[in-house]
């Protein structure tokens, strides 16, 4: 039940080592502005568990957590990437 009238696909060469592969375009600074706006404001929700949420002393840890994990994330999207190896 195989298609046998179809050959298989012909292999990519393999990449020199000199050979460095196409940069992926530039953002604009408008959208970088608005990404860097709209993670600022989706902070604001932990800020105001640390500042009202306080009274409530078993979830400050919780919300310490979360809010170490968004500003962990906002910076690894914000970074770019490195040099492949």
């Amino acid at each position: 039940m195989s298609d046998t009238g179809t050959p298989p696909p012909a292999p990519k060469p393999p990449l020199q080592e000199d050979a460095s592969p196409a940069a992926p375009p530039q953002r604009s600074g408008c959208l970088t502005a608005f990404m860097v706006i709209a993670g600022v404001v989706l902070l604001f929700p932990g800020l105001c568990f640390l500042a009202f949420g306080a009274q409530a002393g078993a979830f400050v840890p919780i919300g310490l957590v979360l809010i170490g994990i968004a500003i962990f994330l906002f910076i690894r999207v914000a970074t770019p990437p490195g040099p492949r190896q």
